[in-house]
């Protein structure tokens, strides 16, 4: 299933995100994104939210406040994974934040097997939104309440893929 490269990429296109609660968890390790997505499937699990909404969604963005010796001399980043919580569920579960998120617009890119070649292609995801943000006079006003940007991953038609969300 070799895809050219113009195939990874879908165009761009802007979408409207409704508000919604999210519980989400940080982790500052060598590897955040899988240890933050475990931590988070074990608290969906445990808190009821995978039993009562299997399809629940799973976003996740990168988390910019490492200092530089921690990522140089250690090589730790940072991830904020965050599971998107249904109208009215509720738990009692320990060990997430919740947090309110405004509607919002979004200028938005898919990323076809985005983990084939993870560092290459999810960054060029970024820089085409980028791109195509700056070419059409977008201006980012960087919001209370709202992510400047996120990821999302799932499977389609066989196929892995992510949509990469940045605020517009």
């Amino acid at each position: 299933n070799l895809r050219l490269r113009e195939d990874i990429y879908s165009d761009i296109e802007i979408r409207r995100v409704k508000p919604f609660t999210m519980a989400r968890y940080v982790m500052i390790s060598p590897n955040p994104e899988d240890d933050v997505n475990a931590y988070m499937d074990s608290w969906a699990r445990n808190s009821g939210l995978l039993t009562m909404h299997p399809d629940a969604k799973r976003i996740g963005w990168d988390f910019p406040y490492v200092s530089s010796e921690l990522q140089n001399r250690f090589g730790l980043r940072g991830y904020v994974a965050a599971y998107i919580l249904p109208k009215g569920f509720e738990t009692d579960c320990p060990g997430v934040e919740y947090e309110k998120q405004q509607e919002a617009d979004y200028a938005v890119i898919t990323v076809f097997d985005p983990f084939q070649n993870p560092f290459e292609r999810i960054p060029n995801a970024y820089r085409r939104i980028m791109e195509y943000l700056q070419a059409n006079n977008f201006r980012e006003k960087p919001q209370d309440g709202i992510l400047s940007c996120f990821e999302y991953v799932y499977n389609k038609d066989g196929v892995e893929r992510m949509d990469v969300y940045v605020h517009v």
